[in-house]
């Protein structure tokens, strides 16, 4: 048995899964703050749950992964500033082996989602695989012949970052024009205040989303179902510069797949990718393109506990 753990900033989720993959115990809990010690004592509690769930005590587990949103050290077990989380600059994979006399490999959380669907979900078979996961932000990971790419800071994949607009929208970061500041679900939900302030979307004027925080992906999805152009509008318009995002990618590194992930894409479906593998092709290099699968994640959050799973049980037969 192995353990994977998603650790984000609002939830956290343990699951125990066999060989193959299979579930058999889980537990899920509210991410509550306190700082390392408090949050990290949370964490080995709902790994116990998981291993009650599952019967089974920490002597049958091999190995556990932790996925956590970055900046981690991933060779000292280290997670350094996290945005959203309470810890910083804490040895997580050192306490949970005290704790629990398991042992523990932290990962990029993008990165063990891409992981988790080549082995066991849309990418599988494949092994030159780009990973794209808009929401809030948009992550991105990298499967070149066959092996997670990390590059020298274990930060490669920062596909959100790549400049698509010059001179465009403000980005979180800092520039200006990033992929996430125009084609994520923050990004959408930027314009679409806009539209329900003038009446310019029956659906989210009704909904009262004046407020960004009131833009989720499932209003996004109601307000398209409703037929909704001025929404419908924004998607593509979003889901364009995704596309160019995209090209960049395959001109790049002439990958066999692209898997797009995450909340957006699970309640959008083709009206937000459709349109994104429109452009792609269209600015990508013909020869380079012409192959390229474009496919949606098929795990959703189970992708991340599988993929940390497998990485961690590697990492210790590799010992």
């Amino acid at each position: 048995m192995r353990i994977g753990f998603d650790l984000g900033g609002t939830k956290m989720l343990a699951v125990v899964l066999d060989g193959r993959n299979h579930i058999q115990g889980k537990k899920k809990a509210r991410t509550l703050g306190g700082g390392n010690e408090a949050v990290a004592a949370q964490i080995a509690e709902v790994i116990r749950g998981a291993m009650q769930d599952a019967d089974i005590t920490a002597g049958a587990v091999t190995a556990l992964g932790v996925a956590v949103a970055g900046p981690i050290n991933a060779e000292k077990g280290m997670i350094l500033e996290p945005p959203n989380l309470d810890m910083r600059n804490f040895s997580l994979a050192e306490y949970l082996q005290g704790e629990l006399g398991i042992p523990v490999f932290l990962e990029n959380d993008v990165n063990a989602g891409l992981w988790g669907e080549y082995v066991a979900g849309a990418a599988r078979g494949y092994r030159h695989v780009i990973g794209i996961f808009p929401g809030t932000g948009i992550g991105g990971g990298l499967i070149l012949d066959g092996v997670l790419y990390r590059g020298k800071l274990g930060a490669a994949g920062e596909i959100g970052h790549i400049t698509v607009q010059p001179d465009g929208r403000r980005c979180g970061c800092g520039n200006f024009g990033c992929l996430e500041a125009v084609a994520s679900r923050t990004a959408i939900a930027r314009d679409l205040v806009l539209l329900a302030a003038n009446g310019q979307s029956p659906v989210l004027a009704e909904a009262g989303a004046t407020d960004i925080r009131l833009i989720k992906s499932g209003l996004i999805a109601r307000a398209l179902d409703a037929g909704d152009s001025g929404v419908a509008e924004v998607v593509e318009q979003a889901a364009g510069f995704l596309g160019i995002g995209m090209a960049a990618m395959v001109n790049t590194f002439d990958p066999e797949l692209i898997v797009v992930g995450g909340g957006l894409v699970e309640k959008l479906g083709d009206r937000y990718l459709k349109p994104a593998e429109s452009m792609m092709r269209r600015r990508a290099m013909r020869r380079l393109v012409a192959d390229v699968i474009v496919s949606a994640a098929a795990l959703g959050d189970e992708a991340t506990v599988i993929g940390a799973a497998d990485l961690a049980e590697r990492a210790v037969k590799s010992r």
